[in-house]
C-alpha cells in the first residue's frame, strides 16, 4: 500500500503534536516529582534591578499541598505582613498560582505564571518584570528555597474558617485563612477589636503526637513573643473537607471549625 502526500503530511503533525504533548506531560510530571508538596523556607533572594543585583535576607515560608500554596513573611520594606494563599498547578512545566486571599482581604481574577527550577534541597523562583506599588521595576528576582523536614499529616490543606466558638471574646467578625503542610503551619487572621481592625499572622512546625493531638510552635509571627512559643492543639476530620481545632486561650476553651478552600 503507498500512501499519498496528503496522508503523510497530516501522519507528521499528528505524530508530532503527539510528541509535543508528551514532552510537556513528561516535564510537568518531571518537575512535580522533583518538587514535591511540603514546606519550604526562603534561603535567600538576588535582585536585579537597572543592572545591579543585590541580596536580602528574610524570615519566609511557603507551602505547596493538594494544589494550594501559601506563603508569609514579615515585610520589612513595607512594615507590614506579606501573606498570601490560593490555588496551584502545573501548566506545561510552569507553576501558576492563582491568589484566593491575602493581609489584606478576599482576591479574585488573578493569576501569576512562576518558573521553578527544582535543586537538590528545593528550588529556586524566578520572577521576570516584577513591578512595585511605587512604580519600581526588577529585571529578576530569584527566590533561593530549602525544604523543610516534617511528614505529611491528614490534616494538610488550606482552610479557612466557619465558625469560632469561645466562652467569652472581645473580638467580633473572625477570620482565619490557615494552611497545614510538610510538618508546618501558617495563620492569617483578622477580627474587630472594639471596634478597631486588627490583622495577625504567624506561621511555625506543625508537630503531629497522635489520636489528633498537634503541638505547633511559632517560628515567626505578629504576636509578642511569638517565636518558639508552643501550644497543644486538638484537631479532629469531620470528613475529608471540615476540621475542627480545640485550644486553651487565657483559660479558655476556644473551638474552630474550618472547610477547605
Amino acid at each position: 500500500m503507498t500512501l499519498n502526500a496528503p496522508i503523510l503530511i497530516l501522519l507528521s503533525v499528528f505524530l508530532v503534536s503527539c510528541s509535543s504533548d508528551e514532552q510537556s506531560q513528561q516535564l510537568e510530571n518531571n518537575v512535580m516529582q522533583k518538587l514535591s508538596d511540603g514546606a519550604y523556607l526562603l534561603s535567600k533572594v538576588t535582585i536585579t534591578e537597572k543592572g545591579e543585583t543585590s541580596v536580602l535576607l528574610r524570615d519566609q515560608i511557603k507551602i505547596y499541598t493538594r494544589g494550594k500554596f501559601m506563603f508569609a513573611f514579615d515585610n520589612e520594606s513595607t512594615g507590614d505582613m506579606d501573606v498570601g494563599a490560593g490555588n496551584a498547578a502545573w501548566v506545561n512545566g510552569v507553576m501558576v498560582e492563582e491568589p484566593l486571599v491575602n493581609h489584606d482581604g478576599p482576591l479574585s481574577d488573578l493569576s501569576f505564571k512562576i518558573t521553578i527550577e527544582p535543586t537538590e534541597i528545593g528550588f529556586d523562583q524566578v520572577l521576570h518584570g516584577m513591578t512595585y506599588d511605587d512604580g519600581r521595576v526588577l529585571d529578576t528576582m530569584v527566590e533561593v528555597w530549602d525544604r523543610a523536614p516534617g511528614e505529611p499529616t491528614p490534616f494538610d490543606g488550606l482552610w479557612t474558617l466557619e465558625e469560632r466558638q469561645a466562652d467569652s471574646s472581645e473580638l467580633t467578625e473572625f477570620a482565619e485563612t490557615k494552611m497545614i503542610g510538610g510538618g508546618h503551619f501558617i495563620i492569617l487572621q483578622s477580627a474587630l477589636n472594639q471596634g478597631q481592625k486588627v490583622r495577625n499572622f504567624g506561621f511555625g512546625t506543625f508537630d503531629l503526637q497522635g489520636e489528633g493531638r498537634v503541638i505547633e510552635t511559632g517560628m515567626v509571627g505578629s504576636w509578642d513573643n511569638y517565636s518558639d512559643h508552643s501550644a497543644e492543639v486538638g484537631f479532629k476530620l469531620i470528613d475529608d473537607n471540615h476540621m475542627t481545632q480545640s485550644f486553651n486561650l487565657g483559660g479558655q476553651l476556644v473551638t474552630q471549625t474550618y472547610v477547605r478552600m
